[in-house]
Order: C-alpha cells, then structure tokens, then sequence
C-alpha cells in the first residue's frame, strides 16, 4: 500500500512541475498580448473655444461644452500572432447642437507586446512610438508617444506613481509647445482687417496630455490633454482666430471601466506568471519528495509470535 501511494503521489507532483512551467511559459506569453478584437470607446468631456466653420456663423464659439469619442476597433484577419491592427475614429463635438468640432479617422498596427507602432497592414497615417497603449511592464522612463495633429511621435515623460480607482499607475506627460502645423489663408475680416482680401497665417499648436497607464498591461486608464490651435499672421504678430482651445477629461465611469479592465487584466497575468507556477512547483516537488520517501522504506515483516507454541512429546 505504503509504495503505490508513493508511486501516486511522484506522478502527481511530476504533473505538477509540468503544469506550473506550461503555465509560466506557454499560457502566460499569449495571455501577455494586446488583443486583436479590441472594442473600445473612451469618452472625454470638458469645456472650451471653438471656431465654428458654419457659413451661417464663421464665428468663436467660446464656454463651449464640448465631448470627444474615441472608437477603437480591431481587425483580427488583418492580425497577426505578433502584430494587432486597430481602427480608430475620433470626434469632438459641441453638446449644445451636436456639431463636429474635429472628426479623425486612422488605422493603427502595433506590436502586442511592446505596443511600439508597427509600418504594415495599411497602417494610416504612417505612425511612430506609442499610440492606444503602452508596452506591458511599463517603466518609469521617458517614451515616444504619437500625436495626431502634429503627425509624430514626442516625448511623454514619466512624473510620478498614483492610484485611480483602487488601481496603482504610473502618470506620463507630454509638452507640445508652439509648434507650426502649417498655414492657413484667411479673409481679412475674420483677422479683423476688412480693408484687405485676405491674411496669410499660421496654424500654431500647443498641447499638454497627462496619460496615467497601469504598468503591468500598459492599458490607458485615464487621459487628458489640454490643447490650444490658433491662427497668427505669417508675417509675425499675435493671434488672430483661436480654432480650438480647450481641457478634455475621461469622464468618470470611462476611468471606471478602464480600471476595472486593466485590474483583471493584471490579475491573470500575475496569476499565470507567478501565483499558479509558483505554487504548482512548490507542490509538485513536496509530493516528489514524499513520494520518493515512501518508495525507499522497507516492507514490513511478518512478525510470528511463539505464544502458545507446543513442543514435541519427550522433549526436554
């Protein structure tokens, strides 16, 4: 009994041992990968000015209440084991009459793995750094993040650890400062010079986003950014017409459920990277080591007793 619960209990704990590696090594790299199904809308609200392009209004619209869409959605035939591609459409709109602020349409290839932008799949535009996430194992560094109106990829440094919504991040942010997008004419009366036909200007952009990433998933669980598009004289001078100028936010329950996801997310990954490993090695070698114990102790002998043994007539 005692050798075939020892031979029982090796062969379990070699399953064991065989288990925690398949899951440290097998289960735990496909888990760590961005999906190629994404489905995704976080939603920013704030508040700001606009140039309204109406030809009924062509005026700034200023205390504007103002919310920006960001749809994301994956393309799992266009994917691959080691790159996801992702569609992405972005509105901001005015929520006093619907109208569309800005509307942006991409698509977007990047490494599951290291989030880093990827040139294929009929990526557009063409993009560098990081885009909808970061890499798993996020660091406390600086990384190249894309920007869409500036059509590159720019620093967001890493400022400090915060917690949101019970879940630890890291908070990124990046400065855009003054750059020129490119130029722009205009009639001399929405410079305020109707004496001339026209102005030629520039499109001057600035832009601060906060980004705050859970590290283990690199999941954005929140983003803002506060961004300014304005139109200066070409020839020098300040502005003459502000195109955009305002503070976008997730909004509350967009945090939530970016915090509830990344959460579970970094559960499982914990769970098949070190809890489930851990704990089936440990358990597999204790039963080897039992195991084995019982296999090397020796059978048990049958003990005759004398009592009440007789001896042969006439023996002395």
């Amino acid at each position: 009994m005692g050798r075939r619960l020892g031979y029982v209990l090796v062969f379990i704990g070699l399953f064991l041992l065989f288990f925690g590696l398949f899951e440290r090594f097998y289960a735990y790299p496909r888990l760590k990968k961005a999906p190629l199904d994404q489905e995704s809308a976080p939603v920013a609200v704030g508040t700001g000015t606009y140039f309204n392009r109406s030809p009924e209004k062509l005026r700034e619209i200023t205390g504007a209440q103002l919310k920006n869409v960001r749809t994301v959605k994956g393309d799992p035939k266009a994917g691959t084991e080691e790159i996801a591609v992702w569609d992405s459409f972005t509105s901001t709109v005015d929520l006093a009459d619907g109208g569309v602020i800005t509307a942006t349409q991409e698509r977007i290839a990047l490494d599951r793995v290291t989030a880093q932008s990827v040139n294929c799949c009929g990526e557009n535009p063409r993009h560098q750094g990081l885009t909808l996430k970061f890499p798993f194992d996020t660091k406390k560094q600086t990384y190249q993040f894309w920007d869409g109106p500036a059509n590159r990829a720019l620093p967001a440094v890493y400022t400090r650890e915060e917690t949101l919504e019970g879940v630890k991040v890291y908070r990124f942010e990046q400065r855009i400062d003054r750059l020129t997008l490119g130029s722009q004419e205009i009639p001399g009366s929405l410079a305020g010079d109707p004496s001339v036909a026209s102005v030629q200007t520039n499109i001057v952009y600035s832009n601060v986003k906060t980004i705050w990433v859970e590290p283990a998933t690199g999941i954005i669980v929140k983003g803002q950014q506060a961004v300014t598009q304005v139109l200066e004289p070409a020839t020098g001078g300040e502005k003459v017409l502000t195109l955009l100028d305002g503070v976008l936010t997730y909004d509350d329950a967009t945090v939530r459920a970016n915090a509830a996801d990344a959460s579970d997310a970094a559960s499982r990954l914990r769970l098949l990277s070190t809890i489930l490993p851990i704990g089936a090695l440990v358990a597999g070698l204790v039963l080897i080591v039992v195991g084995l114990l019982l296999l090397r102790a020796p059978e048990g002998r049958r003990v005759r007793r004398a009592e009440g043994e007789s001896h042969p007539a006439g023996a002395v």
